[in-house]
């Protein structure tokens, strides 16, 4: 609750917003750093009960966890776009198409409009990045809600909304098949924060990326192997990455790599035809790699070496980084004790050493892993929590006075996790002090 009051206070807000001046938003408004604030305590106070889940999931059926999964997420499915402003792209983009203009050629300028001002300045003259299934589902959307943003955010909303949920309803089943108690696989894969933050309020079209590979996955793992990899195939074009997913549905099924590939080809050409966009979105697949955020180690080691005075050295690190990652990619999907956790490991090198990496990139690998690994690393449990503070609700570069208010509301959770123990160890003084056995009130 306290996330989604500071995305009504400080969420990333369009140019125009309709509710500006509704009474209680408008106070709310008036103090946005307040806001951020506030959404910090939250953030800090999701990341601690999340970890803090993770010593009991034992205890609880992966009813408890999807209920769980349902009370963090409402009202982050409810708040306006939070943690980014790619939405209002997507809305552009999406205009672009419906208008007949080649999205990846041009960017959202080349349109102008209502639909336009509100793309962050960054991406006005960008081609689109995404794949051809994803760029007429926008057109669609735009076709429904015209000019609106408002209803063009909340059909976008609803997109990543079904993307999470094949999220939630597949992966107990995937788990299952390899061993991996569907509790972890549901905390890990889906109670993530950084799904909670950048799937359901950020609603970035990852969502539907990983909801469709996913699905596609479970019907693979359920002998279905051509429905699952026309599957796959749909959520490569959304985002290409997703591709890698076809090999798993190959290691699942070997016997029926005749039925996968005909599958996976006629789905890849008949899709790609009938979107009628062309295979500019390829070449467009660079856009991207001109943010520099800090998280791809190559970037950062060039801009370091930039700066020490070698000539041009960006490019040389990010193919040498790349390349290594595809290399430690193919060793992971040999070496991985199953087909699924070898693709969240591949994907994870992949990641990792790549030219861009932004917080939801993440999610690409870890649900997968979640599904396919006995233990989760330490690392990626960590990253998830530190990676969920990195982004303010507004999805802006921060100003100082917005990175204070993210400290004190991030220290003040702090605190309060520091001195509010956890509820078993509650529950275990309550029963020292009576005698009797303790109950909680939710």
């Amino acid at each position: 609750m306290a996330i989604a009051l500071s995305g009504l206070a400080a969420g990333a807000l369009p140019g125009r917003d309709p509710f500006a001046q509704w009474p209680l938003i408008r106070e709310l408004r008036a103090f946005p750093l307040i806001g951020i604030a506030a959404g910090y305590v939250g953030l800090t106070l999701l990341c601690g009960a999340w970890l803090r889940l993770r010593g009991s999931l034992e205890q609880h059926t992966p009813g408890d966890l999807i209920r769980t999964f349902l009370c963090w997420a409402a009202p982050l499915a409810l708040v306006p776009p939070m943690f980014s402003q790619d939405v209002y792209s997507y809305l552009a983009q999406g205009a672009m198409v419906h208008e007949g203009i080649d999205a990846y050629k041009f960017g959202p300028s080349a349109l102008g409009g209502r639909l336009a001002e509100d793309v962050p300045a960054i991406w006005q003259n960008t081609p689109a990045p995404y794949g051809p299934l994803f760029l007429r589902a926008a057109a669609a959307v735009v076709n429904l809600t015209g000019s609106h943003v408002v209803l063009g955010v909340w059909a976008f909303r609803l997109i990543a909304l079904a993307g999470v949920a094949l999220v939630v309803i597949c992966l107990p089943g995937i788990a299952t098949r390899f061993g991996v108690p569907p509790q972890r696989a549901l905390w890990f894969g889906a109670l993530n924060p950084l799904l909670m933050l950048h799937l359901i309020a950020g609603m970035h079209n990852d969502a539907l990326m990983v909801g469709l590979m996913t699905a596609g996955i479970y019907a693979a793992v359920r002998r279905h192997p051509a429905i699952g990899a026309v599957l796959i195939s749909a959520a490569a074009l959304i985002k290409a990455p997703a591709a890698l997913a076809l090999i798993t549905v190959l290691m699942l099924n070997p016997k029926a790599w005749a039925r996968i590939g005909l599958a996976a080809g006629a789905a890849l050409a008949g899709l790609q035809l009938a979107s009628g966009l062309g295979l500019g979105w390829i070449g467009a697949m660079r856009t991207p790699t001109t943010v520099r955020n800090g998280l791809s180690v190559s970037t950062d080691v060039g801009m370091l070496l930039t700066v020490m005075g070698w000539p041009e050295p960006m490019q040389i690190l990010r193919t040498v980084a790349a390349a290594a990652g595809f290399a430690l990619a193919g060793w992971a999907l040999l070496r991985a004790p199953n087909p699924v956790a070898g693709l969240g490991l591949a994907l994870s090198s992949i990641l990792l050493l790549g030219p861009v990496v932004h917080p939801w990139y993440l999610l690409w690998a870890f649900v997968p892993m979640a599904a396919g690994l006995q233990r989760v690393p330490q690392a990626a449990v960590w990253g998830s929590a530190g990676l969920a503070l990195f982004l303010l609700p507004t999805g802006a570069p921060g100003t100082p006075g917005a990175v204070v208010a993210a400290v004190i509301g991030s220290v003040a959770g702090l605190l309060y996790l520091r001195l509010r123990p956890p509820v078993a160890e509650l529950l275990d003084r309550t029963t020292l002090m009576t005698g009797a056995p303790a109950t909680v009130t939710p």
